[in-house]
């Protein structure tokens, strides 16, 4: 019986030997799988690295890397929600793992999940709250959900930890820039270029504050040096041409915009910069080709009904121009030269009634806007109301004064000492 228990003993040892050492095998042909994807992923060939975790996890299941890596092999291919997948399985079976984390959150940030992002991130940050990149990541998932304040306190963090990040100077001159703080976004922008001279995208986005400033030049310098670095970026053509417009370099712009709707024939702000410069050279026509191109792209966008519209008017289509003035004010585009320029329109039409209640809207949204009185003047003195019209006149007097229209108060002026001797 001793010897009999002693060989069982023995075969038992044997089988457990045996499992050890294939168990052992596994892991080791698991981690070669792994290495060899690691290897495919780092030239960019990730479906091969895909299928070489796919035999890592078939031959170890409980692999936690395996998943995390596959999962960064299915992030750069696009597919987000897989990669999502991966990771959660990595982060049930190694509950620490960072990097399944953030790679789950910037998987989630891919596809609009900000407030799952910001989870993911906050959960890489107390494992590791040393990474400049996680505080970095999460301030781009709270900019993106509006939280701009909060999204500085995270670049702050992330520039404290990591002074040479030039992404966290660019992120936090962006949500600055969003609160209006634009000479402190500038700034940020600045430094960014410091640590990153050779990036068009910085270039561009300190232009883009440049241009909201008002610092039209200096923003035309910043679009310069971005397409001189990056030719076939079409947003810093079409916001070059912006600048020009606003400058009144009208044929200027034009080139701009011609070169970014090659560039990106689907860019409805480059049409409509384009139609404004064409308007303002009296291109009505052409203006209007464009202004229809940039409705097709975006007709929810009022103020082109409303540049149109103006084109319209130009040629005598008045009508027309009405329809796109009221397609403007069905919008919410509820602006006061939006009235009056209806109103204008209605007046050519000899619709005088109806021109006086858009000129009367335009002075309630706007009570100083002297040049609604002035026209509203001249309906009411079509319709025979000349004291009424004289009462405007007197009005609008006042506030062309409080301007300084030095132009609109002789004007003025001269409509008066009529309206008074036709009394």
């Amino acid at each position: 019986m001793l010897r009999t228990s002693k060989l069982w003993f023995w075969i038992a040892a044997i089988a457990v030997g045996y499992a050890a050492v294939t168990a052992c095998g596994q892991m080791d042909r698991a981690n070669y799988f792994i290495s060899q994807g690691d290897a495919k992923a780092e030239l960019g060939q990730y479906q091969e690295a895909i299928a070489d975790y796919d035999q890592a996890i078939q031959l170890q299941p409980d692999n936690a890397p395996a998943y995390a890596n596959r999962g960064v092999a299915k992030f750069n291919l696009g597919q987000y929600q897989e990669a999502i997948a991966d990771y959660d399985q990595a982060t049930q079976l190694q509950p620490d793992n960072v990097d399944a984390y953030v790679g789950r959150g910037a998987a989630k940030e891919r596809l609009g999940h900000y407030q799952e992002a910001i989870a993911d991130f906050d959960q890489a940050i107390i494992l590791k709250p040393g990474d400049a990149s996680d505080y970095a990541s999460r301030g781009v998932a709270k900019f993106n959900l509006g939280q701009y304040q909060e999204a500085i306190a995270d670049y702050d963090q992330a520039i404290q930890l990591q002074p040479d990040n030039a992404d966290a100077y660019v992120g936090r001159g962006a949500a600055k820039e969003r609160l209006g703080f634009y000479q402190e976004a500038i700034a940020d922008f600045d430094q960014a270029i410091e640590l990153k001279p050779e990036s068009a995208y910085i270039y561009g986005k300190r232009g883009g504050t440049k241009l909201g400033l008002g610092h039209y030049q200096e923003a035309i310098a910043d679009f310069d040096q971005a397409i001189i670095l990056k030719p076939g970026d079409a947003s810093d053509y079409a916001s070059r041409g912006v600048a020009k417009v606003n400058l009144g370099q009208y044929e200027e712009a034009i080139a701009d915009h011609n070169q970014a709707i090659r560039l990106q024939p689907d860019n409805s702000d480059a049409y409509a910069s384009r139609g404004l410069a064409k308007l303002m050279l009296g291109q009505y026509q052409e203006s209007i080709v464009d202004y229809d191109q940039a409705i097709r792209l975006q007709p929810e966008d009022a103020i082109n009904y409303v540049a149109r519209g103006l084109a319209k008017a130009e040629l005598g289509q008045y009508e027309a121009a009405i329809a796109d003035y009221d397609q403007a004010l069905y919008l919410q585009f509820n602006d006061a030269r939006v009235y009056h320029n209806r109103g204008l329109a209605k007046a050519e039409l000899g619709q005088y009634q109806e021109a006086i209640d858009d000129f009367s809207q335009a002075i309630r949204l706007q009570p100083d806007y002297g040049l609604a009185y002035v026209v509203r003047s001249l309906a009411k003195a079509e319709l025979g109301q000349h004291r009424e019209a004289l009462a405007d006149l007197q009005a609008a007097l006042k506030f062309a004064e409080e301007a300084g229209d030095s132009d609109l108060i002789v004007f003025i002026e001269e409509k008066i000492e009529e309206f008074e001797q036709e009394e």
